[in-house]
């Protein structure tokens, strides 16, 4: 059995054996089918490599096929553009031809007319010749009249003038001289008012720290101590005052002023700076003022022991007044018309400082609203009622003698009138005083007064320009020391000679400087006749298209030199006094305001000084509103005093600053009129009831338990 199953093992040996050699000839067979596979594999790589370059030759032929296609589109759109080009142009040639061929046309038809023209030219010429050699002998005629007439005439004349004689200049430079005036006087008052407040404030309040200061004493502070503490206090606030006073004053002020200026002038490159000297000045004299009435009340006050300090000051007594000596009137008053007379001699110091700082502040009213009026009065009385012409024409009579005669001719065609005056300027002296006026001598001296109102300012009598009389305005007058009637000047008849001449009266003018005479006086003085180189003038034309038509045709006339219309002037004045006006608001309202705090000051310390009185007063029964009759009744009488006291010293104040406010060339009217008085009384007390209401509530809240309890 184990050979068998050895046999059996062999068998299966052998077949295996075999079996390895059959698989070897298959993985020979099959390694042999693999190197065929990987040479068809690198042949087929090789085949898609070439298929690959073929692809991108043919698509860059197919690239290149559509550039080349696109090309000859873009050649045949070109080709086709230029084709329709060149047959535009051709249609273009051919119109032109036709063109041409049209203006060859024209050019002959032109050719044909031109040798017409030509022929009828040379006519002319032939006709105009004689014509021109006539014309050409006149000429030479006329030329030759005007060089004997060139030969003939007088050496020209050659006026300089400076920039004071340029209108616009002197001007701007006499209104600024007007506010350089006016702010050397208002100041002044303004600051005696403020003072006035100020030491009364102060002085009140030293009186009102009586027990403060008797506390201080007790407690062992030395007098200079205890004056220190107050110096400090009120030369501080002082200081603090004046600083903003001035930063915001000398800022404000010039340039409302100059504002109101620019309607007038062009003002550019506005420069506002401090005044370092005023400032400091003003602010000296207020801080003296007020450290003197601190040192005055307070050492007064420290001379006391510190008990009497301690205890408030003692009312004083009341005492009978002179109107109680007068029965019949006396007997009259009611109760507390009795009490009010008393209390308002009783409080001496507050009566005489209210009615002072009230008649200051009306004073001050009065006087802007005066100003007004003055400055007013140039345009109303000077063009409405003293100078009764609408014009002045100059002409130069000398190479013109035609020239007044054509302008009267004019004149009197537009229903006017007018009369020949003589003009000439000349320095006049009297007392070592000068001035510059015009000597006006008129051609007919009894027709003189229907052009000019000469009259009196101060009595209104009429004044005639008759024999040897000589009349100087009045602003002249005044500048030569207030010359009257019979008083003799100096008037200068050459650069080396001077005639001394009698005034016979001055008369009333604002603007300028002038000295009325009849010819033969004027002749009898420079000893030749005058030669009339102004015509004065009035029309009835309206003052609009009809006087500036007439003015074309005055200066249409040969030797006329300049016209100047009343109209103008009155339009230069008014401007000025539009200006000023603003100047005048402020003013008045800067003394409107100042009133204002005067009266609430004085009203609010008398209601301190009295707190007791009137706290019994309530405690008493007595209403909210006999409570305020009984207090407010003696503000309201103290300000119609002081308002009544006010407008006296206006008139003065008023005077003073107008004759101040003055510039050389022009007068300001002198008077005041009502309005002025009414607006000034009214605005005064008006402010002195806006106290009243505003101190009304204070009234009504008193403490009447703080204000009567005991010190101790």
């Amino acid at each position: 059995a184990a050979r068998i199953k050895l046999e059996e093992g062999k068998k299966e040996l052998d077949g295996a054996a075999a079996e390895i050699e059959d698989g070897k000839e298959q993985l020979a067979e099959a390694e042999a089918e693999i190197a065929d596979g990987k040479r068809q594999l690198a042949e087929a790589e090789t085949e898609l490599a070439d298929g690959r370059a073929q692809l991108e030759n043919a698509k860059k032929e197919v690239s290149d096929g559509r550039t080349e296609l696109d090309d000859a589109k873009r050649k045949l759109i070109d080709g086709r553009q230029e084709l329709e080009d060149a047959k535009q142009e051709i249609t273009d040639g051919y119109k032109e031809i036709e063109d041409a061929k049209q203006e060859v046309a024209d050019g002959w038809v032109e050719l044909n007319d031109g040798k017409k023209k030509l022929e009828d030219g040379r006519k002319e010429l032939e006709d105009g010749r004689a014509e021109g050699a006539e014309k050409i002998a006149d000429a030479r005629a006329k030329l030759d009249e005007a060089h004997e007439e060139v030969d003939g005439l007088s050496e020209p004349k050659w006026y300089v003038f400076t920039r004071e004689g340029f209108p616009g200049y002197s001007e701007y430079g006499e209104n600024a001289d007007r506010i350089n005036n006016i702010a050397a006087v208002f100041p002044v008052f303004f600051i005696i008012v403020a003072m006035l407040v100020c030491l009364t404030t102060m002085s009140r309040m030293i009186e009102e720290q009586r027990v403060t200061i008797g506390t201080f004493k007790a407690l062992g502070y030395g007098d200079h101590a205890i004056m220190y503490r107050y110096m400090f206090y009120a030369v501080s606030a002082t200081l603090l005052g004046c600083v903003t006073g001035c930063l915001v004053g000398m800022q404000l002020f010039p340039f409302v002023i100059i504002t109101a200026y620019g309607m007038m002038y062009d003002i550019v490159g506005m420069s506002i700076s401090i005044d370092a000297e005023t400032a400091l000045l003003a602010s000296t004299v207020f801080t003296a003022a007020i450290a003197l009435t601190v040192w005055l009340t307070a050492r007064s006050s420290l001379s006391e022991q510190s008990a009497q300090l301690m205890r408030p000051k003692a009312p004083k007594n009341g005492k009978r007044i002179l109107l109680e000596r007068v029965a019949p009137v006396w007997k009259r008053f009611s109760f507390s018309s009795k009490v009010t007379a008393r209390n308002l001699f009783r409080y001496k110091r507050k009566m005489l400082m209210t009615v002072i700082g009230i008649s200051g502040c009306t004073a001050l009213l009065l006087t802007g609203l005066a100003l007004y009026d003055a400055i007013n009065d140039i345009i109303v009385k000077q063009f409405d009622d003293i100078q009764n012409y609408q014009g002045i024409l100059a002409y130069d009579r000398e190479n013109y003698p035609e020239s007044p005669d054509e302008a009267a001719a004019i004149v009197t065609e537009h229903s006017g009138d007018s009369i020949s005056v003589y003009q000439k300027l000349v320095r006049v002296t009297a007392g070592g005083k000068s001035v510059d006026a015009y000597i006006t001598v008129p051609s007919e001296p009894g027709r003189f007064t229907e052009f000019f109102d000469l009259r009196s300012r101060a009595t209104g009598e009429k004044y005639a320009l008759t024999g040897d009389s000589i009349y100087m305005d009045e602003k002249s007058t005044m500048l030569l020391g207030y010359l009257k009637g019979g008083d003799t000047v100096e008037i200068e008849k050459s650069e080396t000679e001077t005639v001394t001449v009698t005034l016979t009266a001055p008369f009333e003018n604002y603007p300028n400087h002038y000295i009325y005479m009849t010819p033969g006086t004027y002749e009898s003085i420079f000893g030749e006749a005058p030669d009339y180189n102004v015509l004065y003038f009035r029309h009835g034309l309206d003052l609009g298209e009809g006087q500036d038509r007439l003015g074309e045709e005055l200066l249409g006339v040969d030797g006329v030199l300049t016209i100047t219309f009343n109209s103008n002037t009155m339009k230069t004045f008014t401007a000025m006094l539009d200006s000023l006006s603003l100047v005048i608001v402020v003013i008045i309202a800067s003394a409107g305001m100042l009133a204002f705090v005067v009266t609430y000051n004085l009203t609010n310390i008398n209601i301190t000084e009295r707190i007791r009185e009137i706290a019994t007063l309530k405690v008493l029964g007595f209403y909210d509103i006999e409570v305020d009759k009984y207090i407010f009744r003696e503000n309201i009488i103290l300000s119609a005093i002081g308002t009544a006291a006010g407008l006296v010293l206006g008139i003065f104040l008023a005077e003073f600053v107008i004759t101040t406010a003055e510039v050389d060339l022009v007068m300001f009217g002198r008077n005041i009129y009502a309005p002025s008085y009414i607006t000034a009384a009214i605005a005064t007390m008006a402010f002195s009831v806006l106290v009243t209401l505003a101190m009304h509530r204070r009234l009504q809240n008193v403490d009447m338990i703080e204000a009567l309890k005991s010190v101790e």
